[in-house]
């Protein structure tokens, strides 16, 4: 190799730095910086009567953080709203994906009012629940009165809550997962369902063997991303219920915003917020471990 190709490649590699060091300054400041800034809060106590006041307490916001009992109660609450959200997605998800796969008459009609929920804002979304499922405005007590009934119907209480929350995310979820899962679905030949059909399998013997294979790896993607982003759900939680009655809707999101912005426990609310990426990062790598690998394996 020359010495004038030498200087071409490392000209070439200079251009692309240069490319990319827009991109890297970019991160640098929306990622790097507002990271660094919550571990600085994390590690001080910080006070706003009197004067601003940042005092170092080291890890001492963490081990209250572990100590605490709402943190604890959260937490659960977090876990519960999040396996039934991905579970509700998942499953919806699928079952569309199967119905879109037939032959149907206006199915780009069809797609697109599926795709719809998809469309609108979490903030809408919550809006649309608050309506449907609230005691006094809700659609559901206006039915109940037009029908003749005298009591209001809600179902954002403390025993359902939750369930609702989870099924507000779910649709608007589901129809994502659902295209992601038809895109899979339109590449299985037809060729092995005719040769499921000589061997007389069952329908779901044809699903178990011949449709869900190939979905699988997407299955699994889908199901880390609405497992992060049912984690760090915040603006359809507040819209709909406020994180009550009380706190039986108080995620781990809606604690970080109440210590954080309405008690103004900034320190407190920060080491609040890393506990939450570590279980984030965490539950992501359990995943990855027990069913990414083996997926990742199999492509």
């Amino acid at each position: 190799m020359s010495a004038a190709q030498r200087t071409a490649e490392l000209s070439n590699l200079r251009f692309s730095l240069l490319l990319a060091l827009p991109v890297l300054v970019f991160l640098l400041l929306v990622v790097a910086y507002p990271l660094g800034y919550a571990l600085w809060m994390s590690l001080h106590e910080i006070s706003f009567f009197g004067g601003y006041k940042a005092t170092f307490v080291g890890a001492e916001n963490f081990s209250d953080v572990i100590d605490d009992r709402k943190f604890k109660k959260s937490l659960w609450i977090t876990v519960r709203f999040t396996l039934e959200s991905v579970a509700l997605a998942m499953v919806i998800g699928l079952l569309i994906a199967l119905v879109l796969n037939r032959k149907m008459r206006f199915a780009g009609l069809v797609r697109t009012i599926v795709i719809l929920p998809w469309c609108i804002s979490l903030y809408g979304t919550g809006v649309i629940f608050s309506n449907l499922a609230k005691g006094q405005t809700g659609i559901g007590t206006a039915i109940a009165y037009a029908l003749g009934f005298d009591e209001a119907v809600n179902v954002v209480n403390r025993q359902w809550v939750i369930e609702v929350l989870a099924v507000g995310n779910a649709w608007n979820m589901a129809p994502l997962v659902a295209f992601f899962l038809l895109a899979n679905l339109k590449t299985i030949p037809s060729r092995l369902y005719d040769l499921a059909a000589i061997d007389r399998m069952s329908r779901l013997e044809t699903f178990l063997n011949v449709t869900l294979p190939p979905l699988r790896f997407t299955l699994f993607v889908f199901t880390c991303i609405t497992t992060v982003l049912s984690m760090k759900l915040f603006d359809f939680i507040f819209v709909l219920s406020g994180g009550g009655p009380g706190t039986a809707s108080s995620t781990l999101t809606y604690r970080i915003y109440k210590e954080s912005f309405k008690d103004l426990d900034l320190g407190y609310g920060a080491a609040m917020s890393f506990m939450l990426l570590a279980l984030i990062l965490g539950t992501t790598l359990l995943l990855y471990a027990f069913w990414g690998r083996r997926e990742a394996r199999s492509i």
